[in-house]
Protein backbone atom coordinates (compact mmCIF):
# COMPACT_ATOMS: atom_id res chain seq x y z
CA UNK A 1 0.00 0.00 0.00
CA UNK A 2 1.40 3.44 -1.20
CA UNK A 3 0.36 6.94 1.04
CA UNK A 4 0.68 9.69 -1.53
CA UNK A 5 2.08 12.78 0.72
CA UNK A 6 2.02 15.35 -2.09
CA UNK A 7 -0.11 16.22 -5.08
CA UNK A 8 -3.54 16.90 -5.29
CA UNK A 9 -4.26 13.41 -4.17
CA UNK A 10 -2.44 13.52 -0.62
CA UNK A 11 -3.48 11.94 2.17
CA UNK A 12 -3.61 13.49 5.76
CA UNK A 13 -1.14 11.56 8.05
CA UNK A 14 -1.53 12.95 11.18
CA UNK A 15 -4.10 15.71 12.70
CA UNK A 16 -5.97 18.25 11.21
CA UNK A 17 -6.18 20.04 14.74
CA UNK A 18 -1.82 19.66 14.50
CA UNK A 19 -0.59 22.78 12.94
CA UNK A 20 3.24 21.54 13.26
CA UNK A 21 4.36 18.02 14.34
CA UNK A 22 6.59 15.31 12.73
CA UNK A 23 5.33 12.13 11.68
CA UNK A 24 7.69 9.18 11.27
CA UNK A 25 7.23 6.59 9.12
CA UNK A 26 7.42 3.46 10.34
CA UNK A 27 6.35 3.34 13.97
CA UNK A 28 3.67 5.78 12.52
CA UNK A 29 4.36 8.02 15.47
CA UNK A 30 3.39 11.53 15.37
CA UNK A 31 5.25 14.19 17.61
CA UNK A 32 3.22 17.69 17.82
CA UNK A 33 5.64 20.65 17.44
CA UNK A 34 4.74 24.29 18.19
CA UNK A 35 6.69 25.84 15.55
CA UNK A 36 8.24 24.81 11.93
CA UNK A 37 11.62 25.39 13.31
CA UNK A 38 11.05 23.15 15.83
CA UNK A 39 9.70 20.79 13.62
CA UNK A 40 12.47 20.57 11.13
CA UNK A 41 14.94 20.42 14.06
CA UNK A 42 13.74 17.34 14.97
CA UNK A 43 12.88 15.80 11.51
CA UNK A 44 17.01 16.18 10.63
CA UNK A 45 17.46 14.89 13.80
CA UNK A 46 15.77 11.51 13.55
CA UNK A 47 16.50 11.52 9.79
CA UNK A 48 20.27 11.99 10.25
CA UNK A 49 19.84 8.97 13.65
CA UNK A 50 17.94 6.93 10.92
CA UNK A 51 20.91 7.32 8.51
CA UNK A 52 23.22 6.48 10.78
CA UNK A 53 21.27 3.50 11.94
CA UNK A 54 21.62 2.23 8.41
CA UNK A 55 25.22 2.72 7.68
CA UNK A 56 25.91 1.49 10.46
CA UNK A 57 24.65 -1.96 10.37
CA UNK A 58 22.52 -2.03 7.47
CA UNK A 59 22.48 -5.68 7.28
CA UNK A 60 21.05 -5.91 10.56
CA UNK A 61 18.95 -2.47 10.40
CA UNK A 62 16.78 -2.91 7.55
CA UNK A 63 13.48 -1.40 9.12
CA UNK A 64 13.37 1.70 6.60
CA UNK A 65 11.99 5.10 8.92
CA UNK A 66 11.87 8.61 7.67
CA UNK A 67 10.90 11.77 9.81
CA UNK A 68 8.60 13.65 7.85
CA UNK A 69 7.03 17.28 8.62
CA UNK A 70 3.54 18.09 8.86
CA UNK A 71 1.61 20.83 8.62
CA UNK A 72 -2.15 20.26 9.68
CA UNK A 73 -1.45 16.46 9.17
CA UNK A 74 -0.29 16.87 5.61
CA UNK A 75 3.34 16.51 4.74
CA UNK A 76 4.96 19.52 4.84
CA UNK A 77 7.44 21.21 2.20
CA UNK A 78 7.08 25.35 0.77
CA UNK A 79 6.02 24.62 -2.43
CA UNK A 80 3.84 22.25 -2.20
CA UNK A 81 1.93 25.03 0.40
CA UNK A 82 2.64 27.18 -2.41
CA UNK A 83 1.28 25.29 -5.15
CA UNK A 84 -2.23 25.39 -3.14
CA UNK A 85 -2.52 28.74 -2.62
CA UNK A 86 -1.52 28.21 1.29
CA UNK A 87 0.49 29.98 4.01
CA UNK A 88 3.67 28.07 3.87
CA UNK A 89 4.71 29.06 7.34
CA UNK A 90 8.30 29.94 7.57
CA UNK A 91 8.61 33.22 8.68
CA UNK A 92 11.17 34.14 6.51
CA UNK A 93 9.18 33.05 3.29
CA UNK A 94 8.37 36.86 1.22
CA UNK A 95 5.49 35.83 -0.77
CA UNK A 96 3.95 34.06 2.92
CA UNK A 97 4.98 36.50 5.28
CA UNK A 98 2.19 39.63 5.14
CA UNK A 99 -0.34 36.52 5.07
CA UNK A 100 -1.98 35.72 8.25
CA UNK A 101 -1.09 31.94 8.90
CA UNK A 102 -3.81 29.55 7.39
Amino acid sequence: MTTQLFGPDRKRVGYEDQEWAVWVFGPDDVHQKTTLAEALELAAELNAMFAELHLRDSGKYSPVMYAVVLHWGYAWNSAVEHSFGLNCGHPDCPPCSPKVAS
